[in-house]
């Protein structure tokens, strides 16, 4: 697989024929219709709301930060996610980076921190997951909606409202600290007892998260246990403040 990965575009349409993310289509990698369809899952500011508005899942496990996310959990969201973390379609992160950079500064703009750095803190694949991967593609997604927030400040512009207001920092720091189960098919209370004390912070980042504002970030948030676990972690090592932000959630309500 890393070899077709590497393969210059038009080698690589001859080995994997080119076909949407989210339909399937043949002939392109990111259709139209997709985009279009794409665009309405879009959660926005509710009217009349002076910032963005915080998603909450049903029935929000204990600790569970503040979690701005940028659309609803379905097609072709949903099916674009797939692709890209478990069928090896990393050419997604294209369509997928954007939404990611806008939760960022979402977040960002709806949790009040004062300017300064911000250590964006993706939540980490098991290791069962990387072996099958062979790469980490939270991590990579991260770093892409990193640069696209940089991208998105002009030469000589005065901060303003979101994330250009802050420097934001990749900090892989968080780990697996005992093996758990799949959670597709786990229901909120077997995921919280999955993940209950699952996560730790890597002893060489300690010191790097102490007193620091941490953005979490997974691709969706569902019961939101995941990111209640890292959230923990987080404050275990010192974390001063803590919010999470997604590309998509798995429900529509706000608050």
């Amino acid at each position: 697989m890393d070899r077709i990965r590497a393969l210059p575009g038009a080698a690589l349409d001859l080995v994997l024929p080119r076909e949407c993310g989210g339909c399937r289509r043949a002939g392109t990698r990111w259709c139209t219709r997709c985009a279009t369809a794409l665009a309405s899952l879009a959660l926005g500011d509710p009217p009349g709301a002076s910032g963005p508005s915080w998603v909450v899942p049903h029935r929000p496990p204990p600790g569970l930060p503040p979690v701005h996310a940028w659309g609803l959990y379905a097609d072709p969201l949903r099916v674009a996610v797939s692709a890209w973390k478990d069928a090896g379609r990393r050419d997604l992160e294209r369509v997928l980076a954007p939404l990611l950079a806008a939760s960022l500064a979402g977040a960002l703009a709806g949790c009040g921190w004062p300017d300064g750095v911000v250590l964006v803190v993706p939540v980490p694949s098991s290791p069962r997951s990387v072996r099958a991967r062979g790469d980490t593609p939270m991590v990579d997604v991260c770093a892409a909606a990193l640069d696209a927030c940089m991208a998105s400040v002009e030469p000589g512009a005065t901060p303003g409202r979101g994330v250009v207001a802050h420097t934001l920092r990749l900090a892989p720091a968080l780990r697996h600290a005992r093996r758990v189960a799949d959670q597709s098919g786990l229901d909120t209370a077997q995921r919280r007892r999955n993940l209950d004390g699952a996560l730790a912070v890597k002893a060489f980042w300690e010191n790097v998260i102490r007193d620091r504002r941490c953005v979490l970030v997974d691709d969706v948030v569902t019961t939101g246990a995941t990111l209640a676990e890292a959230a923990r972690a987080l404050r275990r090592a010192g974390a001063a403040d803590v919010v999470g932000a997604t590309m998509a959630a798995a429900h529509r309500t706000r608050a």
